[in-house]
């Protein structure tokens, strides 16, 4: 007999663990969500939330509780030559949408937002921080762990579902022996943040083409602004011993108008693309970074797992009737219908991570060409801006 019985053992705090177990827990399923690291995540990671994904909140009855915890909106980005000539407004706020607009919140504030409206419902419950998980058996009825705590405390754990959420290492999909391809990208994605810059009213993202990529500066939500651009692997040492003037400099070089914002460093990200053969195993199932870690130079991939998080809610059993046998059977539905659904999203993301380790002066001419043509052009402008905001593309 284990110590604790649930119905979804979800086995990672970040955001994508935390918002199944909010979402999951708001439907009335018994949710036990693990965490190993009490530390905060890294507040220098992907920050907004598209338009689609804040429809997916609003009905998840959980929107309202992230502005109220200091989430703000904003309105698009917009899109410059280095010299800052306008080039296109992706404003998203005129779209015949639910929620037009995106929201933005610091990284490591996200997870919080979900836990706090799980823990509303008493069929919650969260162990953090935990050392270890270990998987004892799966018979035909449930799967059974033990989880140790920090204190030394053991307890034994069966369920009826797994959800793996602990990121793009994920040692437990290892242990499942779920297999995984990967790609690595030529260009680092180094981020820098300033304390200085002042958004515009509409708390804008301004993207601007250089000669060697895009810089892009991201409004945060508690001010200053976070720096995206990409370096050759070959400098990530040399820019780790560079000092806030030399990263100014850098910056202005790049974008002249930014000559005299002082940045600091925030961390470089290596990226790359890790894709899951296999989604789901008979009552296991992977979501977020551990399913498909994608190129972060757009931001999909907090928006991707929400997304797949709300399909698959869809498609569980109804309490009364989620055992082992009915999760699974649902569980292979969720990959057949998912993977076609979402395979579009992945091979753009895919193929903008390689357009950005290839940039040059010619990618930076036809970009300004197409942006210019999508300011211009009505109907192109607004699948653009439809896609941006997360609808069409799955």
């Amino acid at each position: 007999m284990a110590d604790i019985n649930t119905e979804v053992l979800i086995i990672g705090g970040g955001v994508a663990g935390s918002a199944a177990a909010c979402a999951l827990s708001k439907k009335g399923y018994e949710v036990l969500l693990l965490e190993k690291s009490e530390k905060p995540q890294d507040t220098a990671r992907g920050d907004h939330l598209q338009p689609a994904v804040c429809e997916i909140l609003g009905n998840w009855d959980v929107l309202d509780r992230f502005f109220k915890s200091g989430a703000k909106k904003r309105a698009g980005s917009l899109w410059f030559d280095e010299d800052a000539n306008f080039l296109m407004d992706a404003n998203v706020s005129n779209l015949n949408i639910p929620e037009p607009y995106f929201m933005f919140m610091n990284h490591e504030d996200i997870s919080g937002v979900f836990v706090s409206a799980a823990e509303e419902n008493q069929n919650f419950s969260f162990m953090c921080p935990i050392v270890s998980c270990a998987h004892i058996e799966t018979n035909d009825e449930e799967s059974v762990f033990e989880i140790k705590s920090k204190d030394g405390a053991i307890k034994t754990v069966a369920t009826k579902m797994i959800m793996i959420a602990d990121g793009v290492a994920s040692n437990m999909g290892r242990y499942f022996k779920f297999e995984r391809t990967s790609f690595r990208y030529e260009r680092a994605l180094a981020v820098l943040f300033s304390d200085e810059y002042k958004a515009d009213d509409f708390n804008n993202l301004r993207t601007y083409l250089t000669d060697r990529g895009i810089v892009t500066m991201i409004p945060r939500a508690k001010g200053g602004c976070k720096i995206g651009l990409t370096i050759n692997r070959d400098e990530i040492k040399s820019w780790k011993k560079m000092s806030p003037e030399e990263y100014q400099d850098f910056i202005g070089q790049l974008v002249p108008t930014y000559k005299n914002l002082k940045m600091y460093s925030a961390g470089i990200y290596p990226p790359s693309m890790i894709i899951a053969e296999n989604w789901s195993k008979e009552n296991i199932v992977l979501i977020g970074d551990a399913c498909h870690g994608l190129h972060p130079g757009r931001s999909q991939g907090m928006n991707t797992t929400i997304k797949c998080v709300d399909h698959l809610l869809g498609l569980l059993p109804p309490k009364e009737s989620f055992e082992k046998k009915s999760v699974a059977k649902s569980l292979e539905q969720y990959q057949k219908e998912m993977k076609s659904n979402i395979n579009e999203l992945l091979e753009a993301n895919h193929s903008m991570g390689l357009s950005m380790d290839s940039f040059d002066r010619k990618s930076k001419v036809d970009e300004i060409e197409k942006f210019k043509l999508l300011e211009q052009n009505k109907e192109a402008g607004h699948n653009y801006r439809m896609k941006s905001a997360g609808y069409g593309v799955f």
